[in-house]
């Protein structure tokens, strides 16, 4: 089996608890921490039951996975709900902490997951593309509240929130190699090529929103948590310049190399002339019926020769 992700024994636990030395007196809150390492566990079985071709019971442990994390999810919603985190650095603190285990479970899920994708079949398949894009959507959700919590919060709080948004923002070009490599495979079934699809615009169109996020309120920050900020978004264009690239070269692997020409937005040499467009329904069936537009979701910084009609 392919497993080329940073999972390994124990590794996770030992980054939840690992905290930078500014936090280390603000506790995560148990509840949320009680369901983050139960889904860490069940993770390690999913990648355990996976490597012994048990598909049908890594299908079983990937529904407890996603409840769990569900449940540290909604724990971690109603601190934020309760705290007054934008009164005290403390609560910040603390519920910032929180966040960040939640999130970094939300993005190992999508680490390690993308690379199963393409050794199980059936329900467990689409369950594991589903839990890939449910994932991100978790991700995405806490750097933004984090993000929105910057310019609120206490200045003695700012920069450890900088930190976690850093920490979870960084995977984001892995993320996005994950699922452009099991899109790669020709053999996936349209339905879960489809979801892993929408799961590759959820990724990358975190990428570019994050950029215009953090350029909004990093006039507003005191110099450390500017700093911080700063190199946060030098790393995320870094990511976008990336994953430009590996998106070419998913076009590059399924059609036998990038388009150019003239009549379909530069695809009419792929799709065949004679005013038809031959085969376009079973790549609509894989990437949607916005296919090719919505496979490249955001502003690329640079034009793909024959693509660059698909920015917006």
């Amino acid at each position: 089996m392919r497993l080329t992700t940073r999972l390994a024994a124990g590794a996770l636990l030992a980054a939840l608890v690992a905290v930078p030395t500014a936090a280390q007196a603000k506790p995560t809150s148990s509840k949320v921490r009680t369901q983050a390492v139960a889904a860490d566990k069940s993770l390690h079985r999913v990648v355990s039951l996976t490597k012994r071709n048990r598909d049908a019971a890594a299908g079983k442990e990937l529904r407890n996975y996603r409840r769990q994390l569900r449940g540290a999810d909604t724990q971690l919603r109603r601190l934020r709900s309760s705290a007054s985190i934008s009164t005290t650095a403390g609560a910040a603190t603390t519920y910032t902490r929180s966040a960040r285990v939640v999130g970094t479970v939300a993005n190992e899920c999508a680490d390690v997951l993308s690379t199963l994708v393409d050794d199980v079949g059936g329900n467990t398949q689409e369950g594991i593309a589903n839990a890939i894009k449910a994932c991100l959507l978790t991700r995405d959700r806490i750097v933004d509240v984090l993000t929105g919590l910057l310019d609120q919060v206490p200045e003695a709080a700012k920069p450890y929130i900088a930190q976690v948004i850093s920490m979870l923002t960084a995977p984001g070009d892995e993320q996005v190699a994950g699922i452009t490599g099991a899109l790669g495979d020709t053999a996936l079934p349209t339905d879960v090529a489809g979801i892993l699809s929408q799961a590759l615009e959820i990724a990358t169109t975190a990428i570019d929103d994050t950029i215009a996020q953090l350029q909004g309120v990093l006039g507003t920050l005191p110099g450390p948590a500017a700093g911080i900020i700063q190199d946060v978004l030098t790393m995320v264009t870094d990511q976008l310049h990336m994953v430009t690239g590996m998106i070419t070269d998913l076009f590059t692997n399924l059609f036998g190399g990038v388009p150019t020409g003239t009549g379909t937005g530069g695809l009419g040499g792929l799709f065949g002339s004679g005013g038809g467009l031959p085969g376009l329904n079973v790549l609509q069936g894989m990437f949607g019926n916005g296919f090719p537009f919505n496979l490249i979701p955001m502003n690329l910084p640079v034009q793909i020769p024959g693509f660059s009609f698909a920015t917006r």
